[in-house]
């Protein structure tokens, strides 16, 4: 009878959690969202251990989904930015050519003005920073914002919807060739991270980690030609694939692996070639070197690295530390590229895993949605520390309070020492992932890739 009250009351209870966050929680209300969200994560991880199974999982996956179907999103400004350089796109206007604060004046289009306000004037004055392929999103969704601004949303809301089934289905096909209990596509399908923040949100990472799934599938049956177009794809929706170029070379070996990057070359450029005019190249850049030079949000590593700056130079060494930070990423790419075996699934997913997350435990930036990238790597791997990780990064919006933006040190403190508490403890003893699953799911037996 307990069995039975539980599986339909828990369910009730992530939706209700779900619905509260698509209607009523604004960004301001810190302790409100932070609760909800931290307790959707308690009640997920009971039933996902408990109760799941594939059906459950894509049902109650799917309805936490379209309860934001018609949500404004509130966590976050920047699909206001999308829907400016969708527009633009239609005044046969080149979205990298010009920053917003320089066209307002002389550009007239749906809701202009308001877009132009409500994406901030951090946004208002750079250059657009979204690659090719999400500007054709962007302008795709723009021809249906005419006279309501939801309008729009909801094209963008749709077409990730659907990349969300898709990865669901592609998910459960790469665990299945890997052997492994499909189940396991419970914490990314039903992750908050992954729904707030891709279909509530409306941030791409989730649509380019589906064409990044489907490429590392592709590669893992050793297509190299397919794998290629679709790792192109997720570069030019958002640039972070770029990192995981070349941890292949050993796995695909010379021949595939030079057919692997010709496909990306190939592909890439029809992207790319029809924004590439003028200044574009050199704007672009500059807005890149914004996320090493200037941006700080969420870091954690940078943190103490500008503290002992404050007290050994007196100010802010982000902009000496931003040229060299793409030194240190060069060199960790080279380290996981040439220093690790990556000639099997395991050790090559591994190396993904350990590679994006040392590139986010040093960067400036680390916002809630870049995390997107590493949940299902962590899930086939064993490795618990990204979905702790998608837990707490979601308290870095403690800075927006009633008060403005300001940082909270302590929160910030409590949520790298929960992440490197646990990723410490993983690399030296072990991965804690059967602690967020079914207790057979990092079985040996089952397994042929665990790291047991």
């Amino acid at each position: 009878m307990l069995y039975s009250l539980q599986r339909i009351f828990i369910p009730l209870v992530i939706l209700s959690g779900f619905f509260m966050l698509s209607e009523g929680v604004i960004r301001s209300d810190t302790w409100t969202l932070l609760s909800i969200y931290s307790g959707l994560f308690i009640f997920l991880w009971y039933w996902i251990k408990n109760f799941s199974s594939v059906g459950s999982i894509l049902l109650i996956g799917v309805l936490c989904r379209l309860l934001f179907g018609f949500h404004l999103p509130e966590l976050s400004q920047d699909f206001y930015r999308y829907l400016w350089d969708g527009h633009i796109q239609q005044l046969g206007i080149n979205p990298y050519l010009y920053t917003p604060d320089k066209l307002i004046n002389s550009v007239g289009f749906p809701d202009a003005q308001l877009l132009f306000e409500k994406m901030g004037p951090l946004s208002a004055g750079n250059f657009s920073n979204y690659p090719p392929a999400s500007q054709w999103l962007f302008k795709f969704a723009s021809l249906f914002h005419q006279e309501k601004l939801l309008d729009g949303v909801l094209i963008l809301r749709g077409i990730y919807f659907m990349s969300d089934l898709a990865l669901f289905f592609i998910g459960i096909s790469f665990l299945k060739k890997l052997n492994l209990e499909p189940n396991r596509i419970a914490w990314y399908f039903l992750n908050p991270l992954i729904i707030i923040e891709g279909i509530g949100n409306l941030h791409g990472e989730s649509l380019m980690f589906c064409f990044t799934l489907i490429s590392c599938f592709y590669l893992l049956k050793k297509q190299s030609v397919l794998g290629g177009i679709f790792m192109a794809i997720a570069i030019a929706l958002k640039l972070i694939p770029l990192l995981l170029i070349p941890l292949f070379y050993k796995f695909l070996g010379v021949k595939k692996f030079f057919s692997f990057c010709l496909s990306i070359v190939g592909v890439s450029f029809l992207f790319w070639f029809p924004f590439w005019e003028g200044s574009m190249p050199t704007h672009y850049k500059d807005t890149i070197d914004l996320w090493f030079t200037t941006f700080e949000f969420n870091g954690s590593l940078y943190n103490v690295i500008r503290a002992v700056g404050y007290e050994v130079k007196g100010y802010n060494i982000i902009r000496q530390l931003g040229k060299i930070t793409p030194f240190i990423v060069f060199g960790l790419v080279v380290l996981f590229t040439f220093f690790r075996s990556n000639r099997t699934p395991y050790t090559l997913i591994q190396s993904m895993l350990f590679l994006l997350s040392s590139y986010f435990f040093m960067a400036t930036t680390v916002h809630p949605w870049y995390l997107i990238n590493l949940i299902f790597f962590g899930i086939v791997t064993g490795y618990a520390f990204p979905l702790v990780w998608s837990l707490s990064v979601f308290w870095s919006y403690s800075a927006y309070g009633s008060h403005g933006f300001e940082e909270n040190t302590f929160i910030q403190f409590a949520e790298y020492l929960l992440v490197y508490g646990v990723f410490i403890w993983e690399v030296i003893k072990q991965p804690l992932g059967q602690h967020f699953q079914k207790a057979h799911f990092f079985d040996t037996e089952l397994s042929p890739i665990s790291p047991r």
